[in-house]
Formats: C-alpha cells, sequence, structure tokens
C-alpha cells in the first residue's frame, strides 16, 4: 500500500517568482518534494512580451513541456522554432535551448522534469 495520499493543488495559491537568468520570466513550483513527489516535478513558466531566457542546458535532466497559452520562439542548438498553444515539446539531456517572447501575450507553459536537483549551465 502507497502511504503517501494524493493532492490536489490551487494553482493560483501558488506564488510566482522571477527567474534570475530571465528577462521577464517568472516560475510557479507546482508540484515538488514540497508535496511529497519523488519522480517528477511540475513547474509552471509564464513569459511576458519581450521576455526572453538566454541560451542554457542541463547536465543531468529532460525536459518535457506543454504550452498552455500564446506562442513564443525556442531555439534548440541554434534551430529556432515557433511553438503555440497545443504544441508539446522534448527537450533532451545537454541540449542547448533557448526562449524568447517577441510576440504581444504572454505565453504559459508546464515543464516536468525528473526530480532531481536540475544544474543548469548558462551560455553567455
Amino acid at each position: 500500500m502507497n502511504p503517501k495520499k494524493p493532492i490536489i493543488l490551487d494553482s493560483k495559491k501558488v506564488g510566482l517568482e522571477k527567474v534570475d537568468k530571465g528577462k521577464g520570466v517568472f516560475i510557479q513550483r507546482l508540484i515538488v518534494d514540497e508535496q511529497g513527489s519523488e519522480n517528477c516535478f511540475m513547474r509552471k513558466f509564464t513569459i511576458k512580451p519581450g521576455g526572453s531566457m538566454p541560451d542554457h542546458r542541463h547536465e543531468n535532466t529532460d525536459h518535457v513541456q506543454y504550452i498552455l497559452e500564446g506562442k513564443m520562439e525556442v531555439n534548440l542548438e541554434g534551430d529556432k522554432h515557433t511553438v503555440e498553444k497545443g504544441d508539446s515539446l522534448y527537450i533532451p539531456t545537454g541540449t542547448k535551448h533557448s526562449y524568447e517572447n517577441p510576440f504581444d501575450e504572454e505565453v504559459k507553459f508546464i515543464c516536468v522534469v525528473p526530480a532531481v536537483e536540475i544544474k543548469t549551465e548558462i551560455m553567455e
């Protein structure tokens, strides 16, 4: 029997934190170790119009993302793609990537990662 209890979380009650290396980028840590998750974490990102996150990579984690609202440009290993509401992304470990929102509306997306301390290398 699993001693953990399922939870339902009202995301409106989860604080919005500014992402240090980003411009106009915010994160909500929806499901993390504080909720008892041992295998994966779920975060929600918001990138304001004109916002961006510089090239970076993670040496120890894959990313699975789903666009909830808006659209943005994603650069994956030098190839630029426009993604929008309803699109999914898989970003493998070690992939250099960045985000930019040159559009007039916010973009919001869910990001699911393994439950590890994420090691991020910013490529400035």
